[in-house]
């Protein structure tokens, strides 16, 4: 998708849709002279054609709102909040698996399910979640692993045990932290006026550090995390950060489009 694209989502997404229905009107009188000059109608339409938009209405009266498909591409499938508000009942949801050396490709295959669900590893083959199974036992079964050496269960801390010290056991939050820390950096970077000229750094590596933060991140409910976390202050940045750099990023580009030698 073209970096041009990407900021028109961006912008529906963070400037004008805010769980709403935004319409041309919402937007700002720098971006309408914008939109105008590239052709963003076209772009509209086909946006819409190819199910990234959709729409209700004509012309600028239209209403447009992002579909599940551009948000999920935007924001991703995890959404931080709403995993951190999960309430949690207290049982850990464990993975117990004895794999011979003779089947080491499964062995491994296991370990990404695990990983990809964003299980914390206790020793190499005990892993925990304080999340529901659902997800992880369809994934398992595909495995076709000998059951017999393949154990899902769910269990309680010892009275005096703490959460926090099985926390710390299976998720290493001092490399979370790093991810969330290098994400943090380079936002504050962005906020220079230098970048304003190069859009594709400016999407492709926001996204690519806050995937790779998020990714690593098990997204704990708030009974779990770390006093020391930066997850949330990493996505309150971002919340309120990303509107500010993308406007300034299209207000620049307007100006621009606009500009005696490039309308010449």
């Amino acid at each position: 998708m073209k970096a041009s694209t990407e900021l028109l989502l961006y912008q529906l997404l963070w400037t004008c849709d805010q769980l709403t229905r935004p319409t041309f009107n919402n937007l700002s009188a720098s971006f309408e002279s914008w939109a105008y000059s590239s052709g963003l109608l076209r772009t509209i339409n086909r946006l819409e054609n190819e199910q990234w938009l959709e729409t209700q209405g004509k012309s600028l009266d239209r209403v447009i709102r992002l579909t599940e498909k551009s948000r999920q591409f935007l924001i991703g499938d995890r959404d931080p909040e709403s995993e951190w508000s999960r309430k949690w009942d207290g049982n850990w949801r464990m993975v117990l698996f004895d794999i011979p050396e003779s089947k080491r490709n499964l062995r491994r295959k296991i370990r990404e399910i695990l990983h990809s669900q964003h299980f914390g590893c206790l020793q190499q083959s005990v892993w925990i979640s304080p999340h529901p199974m659902n997800t992880i036992k369809h994934a398992l079964g595909k495995t076709r692993a000998d059951p017999s050496s393949l154990t899902l269960l769910e269990a309680q801390s010892l009275p005096g045990d703490l959460p926090s010290d099985m926390v710390n056991s299976a998720w290493d939050f001092s490399k979370i932290n790093a991810n969330y820390a290098a994400y943090i950096k380079h936002l504050k970077r962005l906020r220079n006026k230098r970048f304003l000229n190069d859009p594709d750094y400016l999407i492709a590596e926001e996204k690519r550090l806050w995937e790779i933060a998020l990714n690593k991140d098990p997204l704990l409910p708030n009974a779990l995390i770390p006093n020391d976390y930066l997850g949330k202050k990493a996505h309150q940045l971002r919340q309120q950060q990303l509107p500010i750099i993308i406007k300034s990023l299209l207000n620049h580009h307007c100006q621009q489009d606009n500009s005696p030698s490039a309308r010449t």
